[in-house]
C-alpha cells in the first residue's frame, strides 16, 4: 500500500471519529400514539439537559389544556402557587390534582395524559424528568408518592449533611438520588459539605439568578439550573433582601 493511500485511510479514521465525538445526543423518540413528547409540548419549556436530568418550566394559563404529552421516564414536579388542574389520561377517569404551593409529587413514567386548568390563575410548575432508571423510591417529608408513608427524619445522630448554610426541607428519595428544598436567607449562602457527590441546583424562578444568586466555585446558571461535579467546591449566595428558595438534587 502507498504511503499516501495509508494517509488517507488514516485520516478519513480521524474525520469519522471526530464527527461521531461531536454529534449530539439523539432525542428520544415518541413512544405513545398521538402524544407529542413533554419538552415538545407548548406549555412545557425546556430550559435545561443533561445526561441524568431534564428540566422543563410549565406555564398553563387559565382555562387553558395541554396537549396530549408523554413522559418516558419518571418525573417530579413542584408547584409555584397554589394549583387545581384536571389529568386525563386515556382510558382513566379525569382526576382532579389540587396541590399547595412548593408542594412536590413523584410520577412514574411510560405515560401519556392531558393537564386541563379549571381556575381563574395559572398553573405553574417546574418539571424535572429523570432520565435514568429509578428503584426505591420513598417519601421523606412530602407526600410526593401518594399512599407512601413519610419519613421526615431531617436529621439524626451520625447522620452526614451534605449542604451547609440555609434551612433544608427533604422532599422524597430514591436510591438513586435525594430531593430537598433549601431556603436561602438574605445575604445568606448554601455550599456543599467535604465529599458530596454529584448535585444540581435549580431555582424556583430563574430571575433570581440574574443578580440576586450568584455562584461562585465553577458552576455557571443555565435557564436557572446548574450542576457540580463531585467533590467540587461552590457557593450560592443570596444577594437580595429576601429569602430566596432553591431545589437540590444529589447523587446518593
Amino acid at each position: 500500500m502507498s504511503v499516501r493511500r495509508l494517509f488517507e485511510q488514516r485520516t478519513t479514521a480521524i474525520a469519522l471519529v471526530v464527527v461521531s465525538a461531536a454529534a449530539p445526543r439523539l432525542a428520544p423518540a415518541q413512544s405513545i400514539p398521538g402524544a407529542v413528547l413533554a419538552q415538545r409540548e407548548p406549555h412545557h419549556h425546556l430550559v435545561y439537559e443533561d445526561s441524568v436530568i431534564r428540566v422543563l418550566r410549565v406555564r398553563v394559563p387559565a382555562h387553558d389544556t395541554t396537549l396530549l404529552h408523554e413522559h418516558d421516564p419518571d418525573y417530579f414536579w413542584i408547584s409555584l402557587g397554589p394549583s387545581t388542574l384536571i389529568n386525563v389520561k386515556p382510558g382513566n377517569p379525569d382526576a382532579t390534582v389540587t396541590s399547595a404551593d412548593l408542594e412536590f409529587h413523584y410520577s412514574f413514567g411510560k405515560f401519556a395524559h392531558i393537564a386541563r386548568n379549571p381556575g381563574s390563575a395559572p398553573f405553574d410548575n417546574i418539571t424535572v424528568e429523570l432520565l435514568e432508571p429509578q428503584t426505591g423510591v420513598r417519601d421523606l417529608c412530602e407526600e410526593a408518592v401518594a399512599d407512601k408513608p413519610l419519613d421526615c427524619r431531617q436529621s439524626s445522630t451520625g447522620q452526614k449533611a451534605h449542604f451547609s448554610g440555609g434551612r433544608e426541607h427533604p422532599a422524597f428519595a430514591t436510591d438513586q438520588i435525594t430531593v430537598r428544598l433549601h431556603e436561602i436567607d438574605p445575604g445568606g449562602t448554601l455550599r456543599p459539605t467535604a465529599g458530596t457527590k454529584a448535585a444540581w441546583v435549580i431555582a424556583l424562578d430563574s430571575t433570581d439568578t440574574k443578580q440576586k444568586l450568584v455562584v461562585g466555585g465553577g458552576p455557571k446558571w443555565v435557564g436557572g439550573t446548574f450542576r457540580a461535579a463531585a467533590g467540587q467546591a461552590w457557593v450560592v449566595s443570596n444577594m437580595s433582601d429576601g429569602v430566596i428558595r432553591v431545589i437540590t438534587v444529589l447523587r446518593n
